[in-house]
């Protein structure tokens, strides 16, 4: 099968340069090897509501980010303001009681309504069906006679695809380890890619989802900071409209720590802890989640799981020759010159790129 563009990957940087390849009447198809889209945006869906998801991997918009605000404005779905009335809680050590301060800050952040997820599934549905495939690996990645040949895994099936064009949804060391450079790049450009580290693959999250937000009724915003751990930050994870009240958190134990123990040992550590902050209230969740995103073959590789996390800045200089004549365009957000990590950033990237194909 041809194509004059085919992306490889179906998170937001992906779905959003097919809503753009489309808008502009360019043929495209999407290549997603997971059985869903969404790449680091992932759900968990509320026990309660069908409607309501939570976000276990990105979860705000910044007021200072204009592109995603756009973005989500243009596709109906509304925001709202993550939820900090109330004093913080701040654990120092291990022994005594938590530390509590008036008043969680005044950082606006803003959530999607109903989740992240809204966001995909709303992009989802602009695109043409027929040109997005799910459980379709890129297993081979070359470059000859002036077109991208393509080797995919389809649930075992090998499928050959080719393009003129191929946009790399992907982090740098994804694309590294993925996409067969050795094949089609040099020295540099593979050095390049596998020195970027992927913004927050080294990162687990947990969400407890509860039929009541009791932190509230105390004054407290849901906002909680500890040197201890297993979880640096806590923030409230309920929904817009006081609805589906749950918490998230950050864990911050090591990958070469948590990875020595079970996923269970480690949410009953998240557990103990709210209970530390909250009292016995924390252990009456209708629900819990992990996701550890080390573990992820499709985000993290040994060096984002071993490696500090540090924002990434892909250097481009001497590379745009090479780039150029091989016809490919890397959109992921680490990519961006501005606001790589976040959704911003893919926004960024993929609207620079699309400029290009234009022409």
């Amino acid at each position: 099968m041809h194509q004059p563009v085919i992306i490889i990957g179906g998170g937001i940087a992906g779905l959003y340069s097919a809503y753009q390849l489309q808008l502009l009447n360019i043929p495209y198809l999407l290549l997603e090897a997971k059985s869903q889209l969404g790449g680091r945006i992932l759900a968990a869906q509320s026990t309660a509501s069908s409607d309501v998801s939570f976000d276990l991997g990105p979860t705000w918009i910044f007021p200072h980010q204009p592109k995603i605000q756009e973005l989500v404005k243009s596709l109906n779905l509304p925001v709202f303001e993550q939820y900090t009335k109330g004093d913080v809680l701040y654990q120092a050590d291990s022994t005594g009681k938590p530390q509590q301060i008036a008043g969680a800050g005044e950082m606006q952040l803003f959530r999607l309504r109903h989740g992240m997820y809204t966001l995909i599934n709303a992009l989802h549905k602009q695109l043409d069906p027929n040109s997005v495939l799910l459980n379709h690996r890129v297993t081979e990645l070359k470059k000859s006679n002036g077109r991208w040949h393509l080797v995919v895994n389809n649930n075992g099936q090998l499928k050959h695809f080719s393009s003129e064009h191929i946009m790399a949804a992907m982090p740098p060391r994804m694309v590294a380890h993925h996409l067969t450079p050795e094949f089609w790049a040099d020295k540099t450009l593979i050095n390049r890619l596998n020195s970027v580290p992927t913004w927050m693959a080294g990162q687990a999250k947990f969400i407890a989802i509860f039929k009541d937000a009791f932190w509230r009724n105390t004054n407290l915003s849901g906002q909680c900071f500890s040197r201890v751990g297993p979880m640096v930050e806590i923030h409230d994870a309920s929904a817009a409209d006081n609805s589906s009240p749950a918490l998230f958190g950050f864990i911050g134990v090591p990958y070469s720590a948590r990875s020595q123990i079970s996923t269970e040992q480690l949410k009953q550590a998240c557990i103990t802890q709210l209970a530390y902050f909250y009292g016995d209230d924390a252990y009456n969740a209708t629900a819990y989640f992990i996701k550890d995103w080390a573990n992820d073959e499709f985000v993290a590789d040994k060096n984002d799981q071993t490696q500090p996390s540090q924002h990434p800045d892909f250097n481009f200089t001497g590379l745009n020759e090479q780039l150029n004549s091989l016809n490919i365009h890397f959109v992921a957000s680490e990519f961006a010159k501005q606001e790589a990590g976040y959704l911003e950033g893919a926004i960024n990237v993929v609207d620079e790129v699309i400029e290009l194909l234009k022409v």
